[in-house]
């Protein structure tokens, strides 16, 4: 079993939802009992057993004639209160909506609890860290509860139980697959007493687990097995993943499953910029709407004069901050090519590079002039930062059409420094 414990993906957000996630299910497997297992309560008919039961129950004696309450009672009804009935996902019982849920945090034992927290991690790190926290979380439990849905549907008239995380955590790899196919997964494996790690770029991953569950799935013969419940959970992933990249809800950077297949990787990609874009003109528009027209002209010159102002007083902070504003108030304002250039030149001077980077990106995407010069310089930065995969990522969306060959050798010699740095086991920190 290859075993992922950390990826190579971009990462925007802290993983607090996942990490929360993990809490809940380890206080739910002690809280309920180290995997809610409960007999239940046998029921024998001997008559010392019944007067037991009885009794229990506050009942009396029977008298001559009288009628066995028990006789009337379904095995069922003299059952003590069970959480695993209440919280497990049970089939042949109806319809129970809590259960998509609650099923989602129960684990059958120790080993199940471990395997399934350290697959949330490694996915979740990936989904969340793309998503936020409030939008994976959303999505997880709906994942989930809609897997959890489908399984007791189909065998409403069945029988059994199943809990545990395992069909919404495949359902998180599907999303990993949409979102980052051409990220790596660090992991590990047992073979015999030995451990290896390595790197598992995300196709191979899913591929591998993907066929070893049907594998399994087919050896099997069983119709809603661990392996059957995964595969659902992965196929009810996919087409959310699709759905949140095509509608812009995810930054991939150019680098989804879309962009793969369509070769239009990195700055070429346009797959759900459009939406974004749409989505944003609209809800700027209607705030803009209720500002009086003169009022958003004045404003607008102000603005704009203050930043010239600004470039002149050596503040260029305040520039920034004031044309970042100028553009979100009043979409197509955007930057002068020689304001970008200068604030770009003084925060590089500064070693301030954590400013330059997204100003550099600008620039890149606004204006062709000094273009290849200002994405070289993009890479020395990521490479000064000890960022190498993001930089070789980046490489490849360059357009070699228009590259000249002076361009194709400085980005030979920059790819090749990268690959020296991840030879020599540089880890990204962002």
């Amino acid at each position: 079993m290859l075993i992922p414990y950390s990826t190579d993906a971009p990462i925007y957000h802290y993983p607090i939802a996942t990490s929360s996630f993990i809490v809940i299910n380890i206080i739910c497997f002690f809280a309920f009992g180290l995997g809610v297992a409960d007999p239940g309560l046998e029921i024998d008919t001997n008559p010392l057993q019944k007067l037991e039961l009885l009794q229990d129950f506050g009942g009396m004696p029977l008298q001559a004639g009288q009628a066995d309450p028990l006789d009337e009672l379904e095995p069922d009804d003299l059952r003590p209160f069970s959480w695993r009935e209440e919280l497990a996902l049970q089939f042949g019982k109806g319809l129970r909506p809590w259960q998509w849920v609650t099923s989602l945090f129960l684990h059958a034992d120790p080993f199940h609890l471990i395997v399934n927290m350290i697959f949330l991690w490694s996915f979740g790190l990936v989904i969340e860290g793309k998503l936020g926290w409030l939008l994976f979380s959303v999505i997880y439990l709906s994942l989930g509860a809609f897997q959890c849905f489908a399984e007791q549907t189909l065998l409403l008239f069945g029988s059994g139980e199943v809990l545990g995380a395992s069909g919404a955590i495949f359902s998180l790899l599907a999303l990993v697959v949409v979102f980052a196919p051409l990220n790596s997964f660090e992991t590990f494996v047992f073979i015999g007493i030995r451990l290896f790690f390595f790197e598992a770029p995300v196709l191979v991953f899913c591929g591998i687990y993907l066929f070893m569950n049907l594998l399994f799935f087919f050896l099997s013969g069983d119709a809603l097995g661990k392996e059957a419940i995964q595969l659902i959970g992965f196929f009810v992933g996919l087409p959310m993943g699709f759905f949140l990249l095509l509608q812009g809800y995810v930054d991939c950077e150019g680098y989804d499953i879309v962009s793969h297949l369509t070769e239009k990787k990195g700055i070429e990609s346009k797959v759900g910029v459009k939406e974004v874009r749409a989505r944003e003109a609209k809800r700027e528009a209607k705030r803009v709407a209720a500002i009086p027209k003169v009022d958003q002209q004045k404003v607008r010159a102000k603005m704009a004069s203050q930043v010239d102002q600004a470039l002149e007083e050596g503040n260029f902070d305040l520039a920034v901050a004031l044309q970042t504003k100028i553009a979100v108030n009043n979409p197509g304002s955007g930057w002068m090519q020689s304001q970008l250039i200068q604030v770009v030149q003084h925060y590089l001077k500064e070693k301030q590079l954590c400013k330059a980077e997204p100003l550099l990106l600008l620039h890149t995407e606004l204006f062709d002039e000094h273009r290849f010069q200002l994405q070289a310089t993009l890479l020395k930065l990521w490479l000064h930062e000890q960022r190498p995969r993001h930089a070789l990522r980046y490489m490849r969306g360059l357009n070699p059409a228009f590259l000249s060959d002076e361009n194709r050798s400085e980005l030979k010699t920059l790819a090749e420094y990268a690959q020296k740095q991840i030879q020599a086991g540089v880890l990204e920190t962002q």
